[in-house]
């Protein structure tokens, strides 16, 4: 039920198929009587997998996160999300407390294990928010969990207080960045974990009760929505603060929505100790209203009392199970993983004696909310699967196993059989199975290993030749398995954990060989960049400039397929642009093939970009924009909003889109320099002309004097660039101001800038424009422009383009107008 801005929902009530929609229709009409303006939030865990609550025979049983993880198919999570949230909808919940954020990397974490999508940030964030996404589209709240994120840990929240010891920076390159990214996509609700953040709240509060943790989601990720509390009642709470002070501490600390799931009277005393608080002054009364607007704003958007009161009846059951079970073998069939043979046993023969060993009593449940799971708490039914397997192999025979290890008689079975089928289930927390399964080997008969539920069981007992990993324990994907064993060929699942799983197995990426590369290179340019259709000579020059004319380094990248044939589908341009105590590695260009966005393809190629920075250079920065050559001054606004997401899930901070850095362009065919501008540098005694060679050290010690450092003019000596700048000049003829001005046929102008073509053949270009600090104010500035457009046009330029403006309304006086409009944005690395 919710009162205010605090929900009490019943996180692990499983869902019977009589009672369930009459129940949640009873509850919103108590509510509507009660006065209540929206329905009431009724939430549920529906993960899937190892934690599913509407489950066989009422719903199909759908594929947790892990085993998503191991099919790396966005599109396949998102169809998840759709199916489970058509399923929730259909019984009157609208709230899903999943997908999953936590990033699962500590082998030994009891709570997390498969609930979590891999180990990996990138492929994290990518399926939760596909999976939210689909669930959304059903107009079912999803709710990322568990906040900052639990995969780091080897404490159960439910049994004690987790400690994640990583910093700040650390926790910025994994445990945040699925979060960041679902907080990026407008993701609804963010669920809070019991752990403690040392080194962010130096008072050990878990990060529930830690204003410091959730300003990590208000303020540095500028977070509005909903917060929710994981469960008040586990030990995480309840142990060293109490249920009903946690919800006090809670509230206070941010969070919008208290969840207590188990004892009436203390969800009531919760509600009493909040009141107090409040009535006292020790909470804030807008503290209590802040929460009460992200609440009522949510369900604004999601829910309805016509939506809430609406008899659906069970009619559209049968359909939705039979879709979910089509999309739960797809989805199956793409997971289940062979991670070795390495001796070639499979295939399994029909007609082998075939000995299944599967653990008996004392099972970890592995993970589920309060050790739960589906429902069988940590016991399994072996002839179940037995009877899978007899399917394919009627000779086979079930010998279970349990800490007493195995009898005479069950060994002399086992030493007589064809082949032994080893079942596991969590055996790195039972010391049973770890210790059976390490001594089959050693029997001289064929062993398949079958993780059935976390792969980490023996993933790294090489010595076990041939290894099956499933990620769940449910019948669905156990008959996948048991498939492979005889058609190995099937098997499509890749590990989403451990130091063996895959980049894409189709993708590698290559430091870029421009002898080589160049052509597809130009080829991905032209497909994923159509708006910037640079001729295939500007970008060569762009991208390899010759060392005498840009002595700049550069470490660009492209990623290539494997398979069926070796083809660039993607390429990033990086360049070096200082080192100084932060080393400045500037992305001028990221692009991949249409075909295959959406694939990894552009996140490899980040992940292979930092990997190289962080191994380069003690301390750097990537920056989106090139200084020289120049490409864009940061992300083109023009750009799909999709792409500035790409850049904000993998960690950019992007500035505000206003200011803007822009470039500018002018038609100067028809150009008449203002007779203002002109007749007042004059009259003050000011004179323009191209620089001379006469004039240029002094050009120099002026660049130095006020703009520190400027390659361009130290480049352009007059006696091998005539024409190449435009220079002020003060009464006593002083040099007080200076401009690029670059015609269409400079030798210049290609290596260093790579657009002004795109405005026309005969565009040429205006940069670097300065002014003397003595002489600001003095109306040099566009005189000096006015000077140099037309001495461009005598030369024959049409165009003038005018790159990285920060300055809005100057270059406008004289007529250009905006080409493009781009965000600045960095990230930064420390090795």
């Amino acid at each position: 039920m919710v009162w205010g801005a605090l929900s009490f929902s019943n996180e692990t009530s499983a869902m019977q198929p009589s009672c369930n929609q009459s129940l949640t229709h009873s509850l919103q009409e108590e509510a509507r009587l009660a006065g209540h303006d929206y329905p009431l939030f009724i939430g549920i865990d529906q993960e899937n997998g190892l934690v599913t609550r509407i489950s066989p025979p009422i719903a199909a049983q759908l594929p947790g996160p892990m085993a998503l993880g191991a099919t790396y198919a966005s599109e396949l999570a998102k169809e998840v999300g759709t199916v489970t949230g058509e399923t929730l909808r259909l019984f009157g919940i609208n709230m899903n407390y999943a997908p999953v954020c936590d990033i699962n990397s500590e082998p030994l974490n009891p709570v997390i294990g498969v609930r979590s999508f891999g180990d990996h940030p990138g492929l994290v964030g990518r399926l939760a928010c596909a999976t939210a996404q689909g669930l959304r589209e059903q107009k079912v709240v999803p709710s990322v969990k568990h906040f900052p994120g639990h995969g780091d840990t080897a404490v159960d929240s439910h049994y004690g207080l987790p400690v994640i010891s990583k910093t700040r920076e650390q926790l910025d390159k994994c445990e945040l960045r699925p979060f960041r990214r679902a907080i990026a996509e407008g993701i609804e609700a963010v669920m809070t974990a019991h752990i403690s953040l040392p080194s962010v709240d130096d008072s050990h509060l878990p990060a529930t009760l830690s204003a410091k943790a959730l300003n990590i989601l208000r303020k540095d990720m500028n977070y509005d929505g909903m917060v929710i509390t994981d469960c008040l009642e586990m030990d995480g709470i309840r142990a060293s603060y109490g249920t009903e002070q946690g919800a006090v501490l809670a509230l206070g600390a941010g969070c919008d929505s208290i969840m207590v799931c188990h004892t009436y009277d203390v969800q009531v005393g919760s509600i009493d100790k909040i009141c107090e608080a409040v009535e006292s002054g020790k909470v804030p009364t807008s503290r209590l209203e802040e929460a009460c607007r992200r609440v009522t704003a949510l369900k604004a958007r999601f829910l309805s009392w016509d939506a809430a009161l609406k008899s659906q009846g069970l009619n559209g059951l049968t359909s939705l199970k039979q879709k979910g079970a089509k999309l739960a073998k797809e989805a199956y069939s793409s997971s289940v993983t062979l991670v070795r043979d390495t001796q070639s046993i499979l295939p399994l023969s029909p007609s082998s004696k075939i000995a299944f060993l599967f653990p008996g009593d004392k099972t970890p449940a592995g993970g589920a909310v309060d050790g739960e799971g589906l429902g069988r708490k940590g016991s399994y039914n072996a002839s179940i699967y037995l009877d899978i397997l007899k399917q394919w192999n009627n000779q086979a025979f079930e010998i279970q196993y349990g800490p007493m290890g195995l009898s005479t008689e069950q060994l002399s079975l086992v030493d007589a059989a064809d082949v032994v089928i080893f079942a596991s289930i969590n055996a790195r927390e039972s010391a049973y199975q770890r210790t059976l399964g390490l001594e089959l080997p050693r029997h001289n008969r064929p062993m398949v290993a079958m993780a059935l539920c976390n792969p980490y069981d023996f993933l790294e007992d090489s010595f076990i030749q041939t290894y099956v990993a499933t990620y769940e324990p449910t019948i669905e994907a156990f008959t996948v398995a048991v498939e492979l064993l005889f058609r190995p060929h099937l098997a499509k699942g890749s590990l989403p954990v451990g130091p063996e799983k895959p980049a894409p197995r189709w993708l590698e990426v290559q430091q870029y060989a421009a002898a080589t590369d160049f052509s597809q290179v130009y080829d991905v340019w032209l497909a994923a960049l159509p708006s910037y259709r640079v001729s295939a000579d500007n970008l060569t020059e762009a991208i390899t400039p010759p060392p005498h004319v840009l002595p700049v380094e550069s470490h660009h990248l492209v990623a290539r397929t494997s398979y069926p044939e070796s083809k660039v589908v993607g390429f990033c341009l990086l360049f070096v642009a200082a080192q100084q105590d932060t080393v400045c590695v500037q992305l001028a260009a990221l692009a991949v093939d249409p075909k295959l966005q959406g694939r990894g393809v552009g996140t490899a190629l980040l992940a292979e970009c930092r990997a190289w920075m962080e191994k380069t250079f003690k301390k750097s920065r990537l920056e989106l924009g090139s200084t020289f050559p120049r490409f864009w001054p940061g992300l083109p606004i023009d750009l799909p909003t999709e792409v500035q997401e790409f850049f904000v899930h993998r960690g950019f901070q992007l500035n505000p889109p206003v200011p803007r850095s822009v470039d500018l362009y002018q038609d100067i065919k028809e150009f008449q320099s203002p007779e203002l501008y002109v007749t007042r540098a004059k009259e003050r005694g000011y004179t323009f002309r191209p620089l001379e060679t006469a004039d240029y050290q002094e050009c120099l010690v002026g660049q130095e004097k006020n703009f520190s450092y400027n390659q361009m003019f130290h480049k352009l000596d007059p006696s091998k660039y005539p024409s190449s700048v435009m220079t002020a000049f003060d009464p006593n003829g002083k040099q007080v101001g200076w401009t690029l001005m670059l015609s269409h046929e400079s030798p210049m102008l290609k290596p260093h800038w790579a657009f002004p073509s795109l405005c026309g053949p005969k565009t040429g270009l205006i940069g670097c424009v300065g002014v003397d600090a003595d002489y600001h104010k003095e109306g040099v500035g566009l005189a000096l422009l006015c000077h140099a457009i037309e001495d461009m046009k005598q030369r024959g330029v049409e165009g003038v383009f005018v790159d990285w403006v920060s300055l809005e309304g100057w270059y406008e006086k004289l007529g250009f107008k905006v080409w493009w409009s781009c965000r600045t944005g960095a990230m930064q690395l420390d090795a």
